[in-house]
């Protein structure tokens, strides 16, 4: 079974690889196209990209780490509808920073 890290670096590499494009193109991702994606495709994102967050945070504050966990677990049965409405109020912010904002709200600062 992949560890945790290698999971989530194969993620993460997963989504840079994708989303490359259209940075390279000049255009900047924002969660309203984000929230054109199928549901799928977003819960992966977003799954990801929390998994990467808890990984840091793990490395830096176990405890922040242990919340990132358990949020991951409860909101993703949910289709991480927390995070979805933040996007819709907030259009033109990147999803990364929303996720990030939303897990620095329920887990505490990645300010180390």
């Amino acid at each position: 079974m992949l560890s945790r890290k290698a999971l989530a670096i194969a993620s993460l590499s997963t989504i840079v690889c994708s989303m490359a494009g259209g940075a390279l193109a000049g255009e900047a991702f924002k969660s309203s196209q984000f929230l054109t994606y199928s549901a799928e495709a977003r819960q992966s994102y977003i799954t990801s990209s929390a998994m990467m967050a808890g990984l840091i945070a793990s490395q830096n504050n176990p405890r922040q780490g242990k919340c990132i966990d358990d949020w991951i677990a409860r909101q993703s049965a949910q289709g991480y509808a927390s995070v979805v409405e933040v996007m819709k109020r907030y259009p033109d912010h990147h999803p990364s920073a929303v996720i990030v904002a939303v897990l620095d709200k329920a887990c505490g600062s990645f300010k180390y």
